[in-house]
């Protein structure tokens, strides 16, 4: 079977770690880890010391992220010994279907493999919203293509894709606490991505923006079908529209 490198960016995972990815001794084509660690403060790379086996190589690299994941994916991808690349988050694993997937198939050269996510939201998996039925490109030949996106970063190219129907399980924002920091977080680089682009809002995209995505998620994409937790992700997303275009506002308003 064709070796396999996987990409993982860290910045204190330690707990995702430790219940997350007992799972990679169960693929022995998978001989490299990448880890491009933004110098966590707690035991992440620690945890990830202890993935090491005779069969699995665990090389470590310490960067700055400088709110950029596809420079800081691409860097990880440069220290990959292997053509064919997985890419994960700390906060994901493949199901036992992928893993079945990864070790039985004879992968085709001029394919590219993308694969559903299952999103478990505040302890709940979620059937409905933006969430749901999401699919990402993950499994691709190393020159293939490129990584596009300051935050939530994609695989760019122009290869054939071959959808397999095996999922990714996430496990995001199991908390309240560490939901609306990330929002914080990804809305500050979004923000600053569509500023650099010269990308302007304006006082009825604020307002009506947050509106429209609520009613997006809730209603026609049936988020209210996933209770309460379908509505807080609803009302977060929103949110997160909300906080982007402030941001982005306020990044012009300084200008001035």
């Amino acid at each position: 079977m064709s070796p396999i490198t996987i990409l993982l960016l860290t910045k204190n995972e330690s707990e995702n770690i430790k219940k997350y990815w007992g799972w990679v001794g169960e693929c022995p084509n998978i001989n490299q880890i990448v880890v491009v660690d933004d110098f966590s403060t707690d035991d992440t790379l620690t945890q990830i010391s202890k993935l090491k086996t005779k069969n699995l190589k665990v090389d470590v690299f310490q960067r700055h992220l400088d709110n950029n994941f596809s420079a800081q994916r691409q860097f990880a991808l440069t220290k990959a010994k292997n053509n064919w690349i997985l890419w994960l988050d700390a906060d994901e694993k493949p199901s036992p279907e992928l893993i079945r997937f990864i070790n039985k198939t004879q992968f085709l050269e001029k394919v590219i493999y993308s694969f559903p996510r299952q999103d478990q939201f505040l302890g709940q998996i979620l059937k409905h919203g933006e969430t749901a039925n999401q699919v990402f490109l993950r499994l691709f030949l190393k020159n293939s293509g490129h990584f596009v996106g300051a935050v939530h970063e994609v695989w760019s190219t122009n290869l054939t894709i071959s959808k397999v129907n095996s999922p990714i399980f996430h496990f995001p924002h199991q908390n309240l606490t560490g939901f609306f920091q990330k929002i914080n977080f990804y809305t500050d680089i979004k923000a600053q991505e569509l500023y650099q682009q010269k990308i302007k809002t304006n006082i009825f995209q604020i307002i009506f923006y947050p509106i429209l995505k609520f009613k997006q998620n809730y209603i026609f994409r049936l988020g209210f079908l996933d209770s309460t937790a379908g509505m807080i992700l609803a009302l977060g997303m929103s949110f997160h529209s909300f906080l982007v275009r402030a941001k982005l506002w306020h990044l012009w308003s300084q200008r001035s």
